[in-house]
């Protein structure tokens, strides 16, 4: 049997599937995994060194989603206890001539199997350290006068939140920046659970009640999943399967997941459960937890991304204080990252998304803007005519909306941040009084 994390290859299939990552296309499914999409899709890889005329890059301010990990506990349970007897399902109505997957993609699901211990939830994985050990390289590379390759524990912060995945991304991390004997004495701080910049929405009462346990927040989902786009995916989904009946959304997710997760661990491995999904099936499942992420993480509520101005305000006065560390690398979850990308007005649709229609033109894509390892880095240089920031998302260089270029005055940008530098108090964002209401 194949188990959906250790898996096991001929040298045959390694030789047939070697060159998978080299044939991706945008429009290849991979392109639409959302949250779980795998990093190596994504970064830029171009390293050369960063550099304007008349400047010189002398700090840096990064937050690093934790690499590719296992799923959690639930899905596990799941995958294993509806997953496998689909798979079943699956292969019978094939040996009465039902559904469309060839005799490979068959042979695929007949040997899938979901063996993960739950207690290992979200552990990071092999290729999660990798992803974090080269993006360290590529960083350095781009820029070697702040990230030196000698170890200065004065000139790095390096941060985590009390999470394996978290914790051992940093580790790895260390390792592409150094080597693996300098990382074992490379100091790194776990923060506390009430961490207001690492994972401040977590421990934000106000948040928690208003938007995450919130009915209103999920109504475009919901609306989604009861339409008639959703039903016709699903029975596009069984007739691909060859089932007597319409799957469930629950299924569907979980086929979503499997195909993500195992596409995302390996490089040279064609996930079994991808070929229940076609571009135009994935498109759906992908925009059905786009939707989520834009009301619980992003732009649905103001009060989401105004609780991460005290991450904003962590980077400000990093980059400003000549006593901090040179390099700061805070790692932390997609949650972080999100509302830090609404906070910084990045990716904004156009109009708030709807369950009633997928946008030809959504920006706010996780696929592309949240996939494992995904980081956001604030450069500080000082040039000639006074300080100016870049900013990397995903190691690519993007244009604050506040700004005319892409190396932006610092004068400007702490103007446009002035409320967050000088009026983000944590305690009375989150607190929530008796008067509030959902």
């Amino acid at each position: 049997m194949i188990n959906c994390y250790l898996l096991i290859f001929t040298v045959t299939l390694l030789h047939i599937l070697q060159n998978v990552d080299a044939a991706f296309k945008p429009e290849d499914i991979r392109n639409h995994l959302g949250t779980k999409t795998p990093y190596r899709f994504k970064y830029n890889k171009n390293d050369s060194k960063i550099k304007f005329p008349g400047c010189k890059d002398t700090k840096i301010w990064m937050v690093i989603r934790h690499g590719t990990r296992l799923p959690s506990a639930k899905d596990i349970e799941q995958m294993h206890s509806i997953l496998k007897p689909l798979s079943f399902k699956v292969l019978l109505g094939h040996k009465y001539g039902k559904g469309q997957l060839t005799t490979e993609q068959l042979e695929g699901l007949k040997d899938w199997s979901c063996n993960l211990d739950p207690q290992n939830e979200k552990n990071l994985v092999p290729e999660g350290g990798t992803e974090m050990v080269h993006l360290a390289k590529r960083m350095q590379s781009r820029f070697p006068n702040i990230m030196k390759r000698k170890y200065n524990k004065d000139a790095y912060l390096i941060r985590y939140t009390p999470t394996e995945r978290a914790q051992e991304s940093a580790r790895h991390f260390t390792i592409g920046l150094f080597d693996e004997k300098i990382a074992q004495n490379v100091s790194m701080t776990k923060s506390s659970k009430g961490d207001p910049v690492l994972r401040f929405y977590k421990y934000c009462d106000k948040w928690l009640k208003q938007v995450k346990k919130n009915p209103h927040t999920y109504i475009e989902q919901e609306k989604m999943r009861q339409s008639t786009l959703m039903k016709k995916t699903l029975e596009s989904i069984s007739q691909r399967l060859g089932l007597n009946e319409t799957i469930s959304l629950v299924e569907a997710n979980l086929i979503y997941k499997a195909c993500a997760f195992e596409t995302a661990w390996s490089k040279h491995y064609i996930a079994p459960w991808c070929a229940a999904l076609d571009k135009e099936i994935i498109k759906v499942l992908e925009y059905y937890h786009d939707l989520k992420h834009y009301w619980i993480d992003g732009y649905g509520s103001e009060l989401t991304y105004r609780t991460a101005c005290s991450s904003v305000k962590n980077m400000f006065e990093n980059l400003t204080s000549k006593s901090a560390p040179n390099a700061t690398f805070l790692f932390a979850h997609s949650g972080t990252l999100l509302k830090i990308l609404a906070h910084m007005n990045l990716f904004k649709p156009k109009s708030p998304l709807r369950g009633d229609s997928i946008p030809k033109d959504n920006v706010w894509r996780m696929s592309d803007i949240d996939c494992f390892a995904s980081n956001l880095a604030f450069v500080l240089f000082e040039c000639k005519d006074g300080d100016h920031l870049l900013t990397l998302h995903q190691e690519r260089i993007v244009k604050l909306p506040m700004c005319d270029k892409e190396l932006c005055p610092l004068d400007l940008l702490t103007h446009s941040f002035q409320d967050t530098i000088h009026n983000c108090d944590h305690s009375s964002i989150c607190n929530t009084s008796r008067n509030d209401e959902l």
